[in-house]
């Protein structure tokens, strides 16, 4: 049995303050339906990748994908989470479920919002993806442990003969750095959603990827 994605849909990456969790997986699972063109009641069951560690007040989260329609009201819902892996963790359900025969069509969404986290809480959350018992305390956080690898892995492998840059310039450079990296995604992001649109004018089979993916097997 081969499994498909059929039908996708993306919200805009960036800063969306009038959405909340709940309205981000209603729109891009309901524009995933559309774009696939199957009925919410063909759906067997649902999974959604769903990190969370306290961005969001609601729990049980995979309930809310049938705000979506009334017709996916008693379909399995299941959500799934395993840190920066959370999405493909959730495709990896849809695509067992499928394997095991114990659905045909899976409708599998990702969401996570951090916008209306105060920044110092962001990183509390992130950083109980780590080893908490030994790295809780580690300064920066998730942040400041990743920091730690890359400054150790640099100190074995990395090219000494670069020397140090000054910790202004560093600065300076890593928040250009940043911007554009962002202006980038953006960019990049606009343009396959040109470019999936010509292709399914073309001939319909555009497999693309994003947030809210149906797979159903051939």
């Amino acid at each position: 049995m081969t499994a498909a994605i059929v039908g996708w849909a993306h919200t805009p990456f960036g800063k969306l303050n009038d959405e909340s969790v709940e309205s981000l997986i209603v729109r891009v699972a309901g524009e995933a339906l559309s774009h696939a063109g199957v009925a919410p009641k063909d759906i067997d069951e649902i999974v959604l990748g769903h990190f969370n560690a306290g961005f969001s007040a609601q729990d049980f989260t995979a309930a809310l994908v049938l705000q979506a329609s009334p017709e996916l009201r008693f379909k399995r819902a299941t959500r799934v989470e395993n840190a920066c892996a959370t999405g493909s963790a959730a495709v990896h359900q849809g695509l067992k479920a499928i394997a095991g025969h114990s659905a045909r069509i899976v409708l599998v969404v990702g969401v996570e919002q951090m916008t209306t986290t105060p920044a110092p809480e962001i990183g509390r959350n992130l950083l109980k993806a780590s080893y908490v018992r030994e790295e809780a305390e580690i300064d920066g956080g998730f942040a400041g442990i990743f920091g730690k690898i890359a400054s150790l892995y640099f100190q074995k492998w990395g090219d000494q003969s670069c020397g140090r840059v000054p910790r202004r310039r560093a600065r300076t450079g890593f928040s250009a750095d940043v911007e554009t990296r962002y202006l980038e995604v953006r960019r990049l992001h606009a343009g396959v959603a040109t470019r999936a649109a010509k292709s399914r004018a073309r001939n319909r089979r555009a497999v693309i990827r994003g947030d809210a993916r149906l797979f159903h097997h051939r």
